[in-house]
């Protein structure tokens, strides 16, 4: 059965979702969390905005961006959708910037004045293509990106190494089946807001 080529929906937001939350052997919560999404297209304009959660030290708590218009955007993109990072954090201007090799081991560096992070993602498992329509991924957008799952990663802050490694998360279930690394790169993710014109 064919289907139309373009997709009567309003494009939402395009870009990319680096996703980095890694835990102890036999912890229950995490001792890092790091959601960076990498924004090319948003009706606030491009840039990165990287939602930051150190559990050792809370000073390192906050949303770490380098265009805070952009950054209000994508807070206000994911309330209400269950993602742990639903709730006010303080905004942190940064520079942030990839690095490494997107086959092999990609990272952000995270960087201002107080602060020097490197988020990296190691042993990267083939890439999936989805596409989901509503409500696949939420009620009110159809989604399209590529989800490179990892198997290890690094995170370093200030020079000292956070004790942790990816974890299985049921999160995937609904969506694309199977329990499913906590560490993934969300690559050419686009929503697009279903119901309403582009």
């Amino acid at each position: 059965m064919s289907r139309p080529l373009i997709n009567p929906g309003k494009l939402h937001w395009s870009g990319e979702h680096w996703i980095n939350y890694v835990r102890e052997p036999g912890a229950e919560t995490d001792s890092a969390m790091i959601s960076l999404f990498h924004t090319r297209y948003s009706p606030a304009g491009e840039g990165t905005a990287a939602f930051v959660e150190i559990a050792m030290n809370p000073a390192y708590l906050g949303l770490y961006t380098d265009n805070p218009e952009m950054a209000a955007f994508v807070r206000n993109m994911i309330r209400g959708r269950g993602n742990p990072f639903d709730r006010e954090l303080p905004l942190v201007p940064a520079e942030i910037y990839r690095t490494g090799d997107i086959r092999h081991d990609p990272a952000w560096v995270i960087h201002n004045d107080q602060t020097h992070m490197m988020v990296q993602w190691r042993d990267l498992q083939p890439p999936i293509v989805v596409e989901g329509d509503a409500p696949t991924f939420g009620p009110d957008r159809d989604f399209f990106t590529v989800l490179i799952f990892t198997g290890r990663s690094t995170i370093t802050v200030d020079g000292q190494t956070i004790g942790g490694q990816p974890y299985q998360r049921e999160i995937w279930q609904a969506s694309i089946g199977g329990y499913r690394s906590s560490c993934v790169i969300a690559l050419a993710e686009t929503m697009i807001l279903v119901g309403e014109k582009g």
